[in-house]
């Protein structure tokens, strides 16, 4: 005989709190290297440079060194390749998208000092219009991994139970439901879904002996983080340049997971899929200044205010599970889902750079950019600016987060008097530590329990550019490689392998500017 069991819950606000992780905020701050197609082709090492559109992010006194008026767009076509590999079992996913880095407007105007013949003093006064994408989150992924002996299922069972011992208190069938606050929501798809079953020492996973799972992973994300800036920077004396830019960062994330498992013993498994929206903006300032004590040389230096967002956050959740006992015409069906959303504040770091070029005359130059951000100065508050709500969060940030250096080098080459060659390379260290995790607190009503840690992330590039007196045409190739480990779920607490994942971004870029 057949026995069909279907429960569907679904949560439109309760009294359980809703749960911003680490992981959350680090996702929202990190910044690439993406631009112009010269400044991409270089790897982005142009905070001593300036002279380019997408310099003036980095550092705003590379705005002071403009002679003339510029209008300047950027396409870009992203070429994707994820791979990963999971208890020795490689998969993948790719991705092909088109988009624009970067439209600025800049306007150089000289002071009638400068008209008159003066050679010190304010000399030129220039000001920016720009729009540039800092953030680029589209991936697919897919991550398959061969048979474990450890589930999910074993996790939910942990945190049902230790939410017990932290409450003192004994949940029954009738005391699994979406509006208890002593336990993560997680628990109450477990239960619905019939992965979890209540013994006299607490909850276990229905696996049973040596039982084992295979388990999938796909996410798809889309999105991004765009800045929308008004700059000023002045020249003095030909040998000192200062700037300023006000900014409006614009953030726009979307994914889409499925975390499956199937029961290699009974047949049958079940899927957990999550859906995540992060939308909102922020606001900062960022100030910066080039020396130039000799002609061939020029120093740099700039400072990125902290961006303080005001985000919301929007999330469904739902499980399915059809497990089949030995007899095959006996089948367990559960459901359940949930959905809800919230507002809240995120304050970034402090952001430095520093930097050094060599201006080789007229044949080429040779640029050095390092960029400090301390991820663990992260901040999670309330829409009134309070960080009482997010106590256990901003702690988890100072011990999961850390500084992330980015060291960047590139180089350029006149080959003729219109066409230069371009190349460089960049290193960013990992923002996450090596012991970080991803905690469920027990009133949440967040069911992701996977995360990401940054191990560093590599650029290759190249490029090439041809300029006229009133326009140029440049072209860049970028290589990223993005390291990270997969988690999915808190393996200090569940012993299971995690997924090595490298996600490679081939990027061509095209940039086409008109100088008057």
């Amino acid at each position: 005989m057949k026995k069909l069991i279907i429960i569907t819950l679904v949560l439109l606000g309760s009294t359980l709190a809703i749960a911003q992780t680490e992981f959350d905020a680090l996702k929202t701050t990190q910044t690439d290297i993406t631009g112009t197609a010269r400044y991409m082709s270089m790897a982005g090492a142009f905070g001593a440079l300036g002279g380019d559109a997408s310099a003036i992010k980095d550092n705003p006194a590379g705005l002071g060194i403009y002679r003339r008026s510029e209008l300047v767009g950027t396409l870009n076509f992203l070429f994707q390749n994820t791979k990963s590999v999971w208890n020795d079992k490689s998969s993948g996913d790719n991705l092909f998208k088109v988009g624009f880095n970067n439209f600025s407007y800049i306007v150089s105007k000289p002071t009638w000092s400068n008209e008159n013949g003066a050679t010190t003093g304010l000399l030129n006064s220039n000001w920016s219009f720009s729009y540039n994408r800092l953030q680029n989150f589209d991936r697919n992924l897919r991550i398959a991994g061969d048979k474990s002996s450890s589930s999910l299922s074993d996790y939910i069972a942990y945190v049902t139970t230790n939410a017990e011992i932290t409450t003192n208190k004994i949940f029954g069938g009738n005391d699994i439901n979406y509006d208890n606050n002593d336990i993560p929501f997680l628990s109450v798809l477990g239960y619905e879904a019939f992965l979890i079953n209540e013994e006299q020492a607490g909850w276990k996973s229905d696996l049973t002996g040596s039982e084992k799972v295979t388990p999938s992973y796909t996410s798809n994300e889309t999105g991004g983080i765009n800045e929308y800036s008004l700059g000023w920077a002045g020249n003095f004396s030909n040998t000192f340049f200062l700037g300023a830019t006000a900014n409006i960062q614009s953030v726009n994330y979307n994914s889409n997971t499925t975390y499956g498992e199937a029961f290699n013993d009974r047949y049958g498994g079940y899927t957990l899929k999550n859906s995540l929206s992060t939308s909102g903006a922020g606001i900062n300032l960022k100030v910066g200044a080039i020396v130039m004590p000799i002609d061939f040389l020029r120093l740099g230096l700039s400072i990125n205010t902290p961006t303080v967002y005001l985000l919301n956050n929007s999330f469904s959740s739902s499980i399915q599970s059809n497990m089949y006992s030995n007899f095959l015409d006996s089948i367990v069906s559960g459901k359940s889902d949930n959905y809800g959303s919230y507002e809240f504040n995120l304050q970034s770091p402090v952001e430095l750079n520093l930097s050094i070029a060599l201006i080789l005359k007229n044949k080429g130059l040779l640029s050095l950019e390092y960029n400090l951000k301390d991820y663990s100065a992260l901040k999670f508050m309330d829409v009134n600016g309070s960080s009482a709500s997010y106590i256990n969060e901003n702690e988890g940030m100072t011990q999961m987060l850390k500084i992330s250096h980015t060291f960047k080098v590139g180089g350029e080459y006149r080959l003729t008097e219109n066409i230069s060659l371009r190349a460089g390379y960049a290193y960013t260290t990992g923002a996450t530590t090596s012991k970080a995790e991803k905690l469920v607190l027990y009133n949440t009503t967040r069911n992701d329990s996977e995360y990401f840690l940054h191990n560093n992330s590599k650029y290759i590039t190249a490029g090439f550019g041809y300029h006229e007196s009133g326009w140029f045409l440049d072209f860049a190739y970028m290589n990223k490689m993005l390291d990270e480990t997969f988690y999915p779920y808190n393996t200090n607490i569940i012993d299971v392998n995690p997924a090595h994942v490298i996600t490679f971004n081939n990027n061509l870029v095209a940039t086409l500017g008109f100088k008057f």
